[in-house]
C-alpha cells in the first residue's frame, strides 16, 4: 500500500477505534437503573408514585433510572407472591431498587404473613440481584384512626430488620403534616393527588439522596404553589426525622 494511503488508513482505524471507545464509555455512564414498586391502590392511585417519582427524576434531566410497578387493588406481598402477572413484571429484570407495600392494615391484621413474605421477597430479589436495594414503604393509618400509623411502623422495622431493608416513613409524614394539610381522598384511607404527589417526593429524597424541592413544579393536575409546599413539607420532614433517628437508638437500629 502506498505510505500516503497507510497513513489515511491507520488515521481511519484510529478514529474509528476513538469513537468506540467513546460510545461503549457513554453507554456504561447511562447505565439504567431499574426500580419496581410492589403494592396495591396506595402505589396506584393517582396515576402512581412510581409514574410521579418518574416525573421527578425526568423533569430534573435524569434519565438513568426506569421505574415501574405491580400494583392491583386490595393485594398483599403474599397475593403478588401467587399473581402470574407479578411474576411476569419481576422475572423482566435484575432490579436494582425494589419497594415493597403492604395492604393498608395487613402488618397488622396478619402480621406473620407480612413478615414472612417480605422474607420471601427479600430472597427472591436478592437471588436476581444481590446488589438490590431494598425499601419498605410504610403506609399511613385510616383517616378515623391516628394511632394506627405508629403500629404499622412499628412492624415495618421490624420487618426492616429482618430483611435488612430500608424504611421510606410515609406513615410518619403524613402524620407529621396532619394538621396542615388533607392527603385523604374521601374515604379516609386513599390517598388524594396531593397525598401521592408527596410520597412520590419522600421516595424520592430518600432514593436519590437529593433535595426535592429544587426539581421542577410540572405536575398538571396541581398548582405550582401546592407543588412546591408539599416539596418544601417533604423536606423539612426528612430533615426533622432524619436528625431525630440519629439520636434516637431504637430509631436508629
Amino acid at each position: 500500500m502506498h505510505r500516503l494511503g497507510k497513513t489515511v488508513f491507520g488515521a481511519i482505524v484510529l478514529c474509528a477505534g476513538w469513537l468506540l471507545f467513546n460510545a461503549c464509555t457513554e453507554k456504561a455512564k447511562k447505565k439504567i437503573d431499574h426500580v419496581l414498586f410492589i403494592g396495591n391502590s396506595y402505589t396506584y392511585r393517582n396515576k402512581g408514585v412510581d409514574r410521579h417519582l418518574y416525573d421527578l427524576l425526568k423533569n430534573s434531566g435524569d434519565s438513568s433510572k426506569f421505574v415501574t410497578r405491580a400494583a392491583k387493588g386490595r393485594y398483599h406481598l403474599y397475593s403478588h407472591w401467587k399473581d402470574e402477572e407479578t411474576k411476569a413484571i419481576f422475572n423482566q429484570h435484575n432490579w436494582d431498587r425494589v419497594v415493597l407495600q403492604e395492604y393498608s392494615a395487613g402488618p397488622l391484621r396478619e402480621e406473620k404473613k407480612f413478615y414472612d413474605y417480605t422474607k420471601k421477597w427479600a430472597r427472591e430479589i436478592r437471588k436476581r440481584n444481590p446488589k438490590a436495594e431494598i425499601f419498605l414503604y410504610s403506609t399511613w393509618g385510616y383517616k378515623r384512626l391516628p394511632g394506627m400509623t405508629d403500629s404499622l411502623y412499628a412492624n415495618y422495622q421490624k420487618a426492616a430488620k429482618k430483611i435488612n431493608a430500608k424504611i421510606v416513613p410515609v406513615g410518619k409524614l403524613w402524620e407529621s403534616v396532619r394538621a396542615k394539610i388533607n392527603l385523604y381522598d374521601g374515604d379516609g384511607a386513599h390517598p388524594n393527588r396531593k397525598g401521592t404527589f408527596l410520597t412520590a417526593c419522600l421516595f424520592y429524597e430518600y432514593m436519590e439522596k437529593k433535595d426535592v424541592r429544587k426539581t421542577p413544579n410540572k405536575d398538571q393536575f396541581l398548582p405550582k404553589k401546592t407543588q412546591k409546599y408539599l416539596k418544601e413539607l417533604v423536606h423539612e420532614f426528612v430533615a426533622t426525622y432524619e436528625s431525630d433517628r440519629q439520636k434516637d437508638p431504637v430509631m436508629k437500629s
